[in-house]
């Protein structure tokens, strides 16, 4: 499996194929390996490629001139982690983040470039179905090709939409001047919600990818992310769509839960019958090193947020950076027998390791630095770990359908799906209602990046996202409603020309 992900993420976009000059020496020359754009994206191989290269940007997340990974950047948000590191100055943009004192000098970028190359790359390829491979492509994989460009532009445009809001939004490549238009908030979702919907409705995504394509998005993909994007916005006239989408994935035969919590996270289990969707990374050949973040290869993620100077004592785990650490309040809010706890949250033996900044001897268990994970990388180890990113699981979808069903989407069973979730970690029934099942998701999704949106779409975030002092170094500043949208770093509004309103931040 580790191969075929390669494969899938790994191939360098053909893009890169493209050559221009104004030489009179390329001019009166036709080197075998030049060829003009329109002249290359003719093929249905050649569309296949492009859409290899808009995939590819997923995997940049972790790690594109900042530490953004789609997990870590919104969980160091939220009430159960720290940013962690060496020292206070460490992680410097995960801790004005933190404290809800961003200046736009100094706001992460690797998100927002990573997102908009992935939006440029999308565009790429439906401009070159449209006007260059459409006669050599079949209807269906016209169709097939398109809706995953599509899905995957919203994608990269849901990341863009939740940190910063009020963004440029385009589905044509800019040109000339490069410079789009900035729309607000409501704006940009009403433009990708309806792309969504657009391509749900053509029924081109396969349902389940085959083994050789694990990555692919698919139309459960589509159905989470729809669902994420309605209820993020409050948009309770689609939530009865959302909802019937949820019960689409449970009553198919396609997903389930894992039986054992503690496999979901490990190598031989991607992609098992509870994951709908995850981003790929491999150590195996594994390129991506300082100079070259993007190549193809691992992630850093587990690197950075292992114990500092761990000792290996457990022949388990390896050493790292020490970010994001979980509070011991999260830890305890666990019940004892609750076994998501200690397979969430890993806590190395006193004494083991070196402890740095908002130290809580708690860290990340899901995506932990293992012995051996990297083994596989030619680059640099630190940036080659083998642990799938999960974005959407099936537990999400069952969790999803009973809030949406508590909030008067519809019919279903939302006290057996909560129960569902409950009884695979070892625990009893609760009542299905709005606040337990808040609650549940902060305790199934810890680590994966969900807290912080729930947090917000449910207005809860004013009142728990507030200063403290369970650590020395605790949050100093307090989300409000202004706190919502990051400021646009401001390189990009220089370079915008005044195009760009900055955020109220």
């Amino acid at each position: 499996m580790k191969l075929n992900k390669i494969l899938l993420f790994g191939i360098l976009g053909a893009g890169a194929m493209g050559v221009t000059s104004c030489t009179t020496e390329w001019l009166e020359t036709s080197p075998n390996q030049s060829v003009n754009i329109e002249q290359y994206y003719t093929t249905d191989a050649a569309i296949r490629e492009a859409l290899v290269a808009a995939y590819d940007p997923l995997h940049w997340y972790d790690y594109f001139g900042t530490y953004n990974a789609l997990n870590l950047q919104a969980e160091i948000m939220t009430d159960q982690c720290y940013p962690g590191g060496n020292d206070p100055n460490d992680f410097s943009e995960w801790k004005a983040m933190f404290n809800f004192n961003v200046a736009p000098t100094q706001v992460m970028t690797g998100n927002y470039s990573t997102s908009y190359s992935g939006i440029k790359r999308c565009n790429d390829v439906l401009f070159y179905i449209e006007n260059y491979a459409a006669d050599a492509l079949t209807p269906e994989n016209r169709a097939f090709y398109e809706a995953q460009a599509r899905v995957l532009r919203v994608f990269y445009y849901n990341q863009l939409w939740k940190w910063w809001g009020n963004v440029v939004y385009y589905t044509t490549n800019l040109s000339g001047n490069f410079l789009g238009t900035q729309y607000t908030a409501d704006e940009v979702y009403d433009f990708i919600i309806t792309d969504l919907e657009e391509v749900i409705a053509m029924k081109a995504l396969k349902w389940k990818s085959e083994t050789l394509n694990v990555g692919q998005v698919t139309t459960p993909t589509a159905y989470m992310l729809y669902t994420e994007l309605v209820m993020y916005q409050n948009d309770k006239a689609r939530y009865p769509q959302a909802l019937e989408y949820m019960k689409e994935i449970i009553n198919s035969s396609e997903y389930n839960l894992h039986p054992d919590f503690s496999e979901i996270w490990d190598t031989d289990h991607e992609w098992c019958e509870e994951s709908i969707f995850e981003v790929n990374y491999s150590d195996a050949a594994g390129n991506r090193d300082w100079g070259w973040s993007n190549g193809p290869g691992g992630t850093v993620s587990p690197k950075v947020t292992g114990a500092r100077g761990y000792d290996m004592r457990d022949g388990i785990h390896q050493d790292g950076w020490g970010g994001c650490t979980i509070r011991h309040s999260c830890y305890e809010s666990y019940d004892a027998n609750d076994l998501r706890r200690d397979v969430s949250i890993w806590t190395p033996e006193e004494g083991s390791y070196q402890k740095g900044d908002q130290d809580t001897g708690h860290f990340i268990g899901k995506y932990a630095p293992l012995q051996g994970a990297n083994a596989g990388a030619v680059a640099d180890q630190s940036l080659n770990f083998n642990n799938n990113l999960r974005i959407y699981r099936y537990s999400e979808a069952l969790l999803n359908a009973a809030e949406l069903v508590v909030d008067g989407a519809g019919s279903g069973d939302a006290q057996g799906w909560l129960d569902a979730v409950r009884s695979r970690a070892g625990l009893g029934s609760v009542a299905a209602n709005k606040d337990n099942i808040i609650q549940e998701r902060a305790w199934e999704f810890l680590g994966e990046g969900k807290r912080y949106w729930d947090l917000i779409r449910t207005g809860k975030a004013s009142s728990v996202l507030v200063p403290d002092d369970e650590v020395a170094n605790g949050r100093k500043g307090s989300y409000s409603d202004s706190k919502k949208y990051l400021p646009f770093p401001q390189s990009e509004v220089d370079q915008a020309q005044g195009t760009i309103t900055q955020n109220a931040y």
